[in-house]
């Protein structure tokens, strides 16, 4: 032993530090902080104006009037994908609808897809698979996709309806290799840092439903939402 305390080793905060950091911080709590979307320059659509329209009684729960059906995407209501068949995310109130009709087309309004497909139940955020049946998405290509509420027993002309606009891009070899080498939080912060929206809100909201308990990764998914899906000019709330 030391028979003084000016004779024990000496360390350096600075080693300290780097030492206790890797313990005290893990991606996950990092995230809220780290996770940045940045919208894409350029390229939008030449209209990107939602369909929100209609008759929306079946759509509207009387004891939650601050909440409507959406989707998830920025305010722009237009985003980036780098998968060919992507999943789409919509926030659901409470309805009749027991099916959508989705259908997309081309930025020159020729139509590329129809399908009907069966609604969850299930109030709040819902994820809509990309049909197997369906075409690729082509890069570089917009589509509007839009997803009818069929609250009776066929379609209707004045049948609820909400819409995004969707391109699939490019994926770099340099992005690959990130991807691939990433972890499942690092894969957000990633597509964020990319404007790739709807891989980057999957990716998120899959991890936050596999631990609810995660209130950083709660956090992170609030604060996205809040930044760039709700509009301050909206009495609208997503939220508990």
């Amino acid at each position: 032993m030391y028979s003084n305390l000016s004779m024990m080793p000496k360390i350096c905060l600075s080693t300290l530090t780097a030492i206790l950091l890797p313990l005290a911080f893990t991606p996950e709590m990092m995230m809220a902080q780290t996770i940045n979307f940045k919208p894409p320059s350029g390229g939008a659509p030449k209209t990107t104006t939602g369909a929100a329209t209609r008759d929306q009684s079946c759509l509207i729960d009387s004891s939650q009037p601050n909440k409507k059906t959406l989707p998830i995407l920025p305010q722009s209501n237009y985003g980036l994908t780098i998968s060919s068949r992507p999943e789409f995310l919509i926030f659901k109130t409470k309805s009749t609808a027991k099916q959508i009709f989705l259908s997309l087309e081309s930025e020159d309004e020729e139509q590329v897809y129809q399908t009907f497909l069966p609604l969850s139940s299930d109030v709040g955020f819902v994820k809509i698979n990309f049909p197997s049946q369906a075409p690729d998405l082509v890069v570089n290509k917009k589509y509007k996709w839009t997803m009818t509420f069929i609250c009776g027993k066929a379609l209707r002309p004045d049948s609820p309806a909400i819409a995004g606009w969707i391109q699939r891009t490019a994926q770099s070899q340099a992005l690959t290799t990130k991807l691939r080498a990433a972890s499942p939080v690092d894969r957000v912060v990633i597509y964020g840092e990319n404007g790739i929206w709807y891989d980057m809100i999957s990716e998120l909201y899959r991890l936050q439903k596999q631990t609810p308990t995660n209130p950083t990764l709660s956090k992170a998914w609030e604060k996205l939402l809040k930044d760039h899906v709700v509009q301050s000019s909206e009495s609208v709330t997503i939220f508990k």
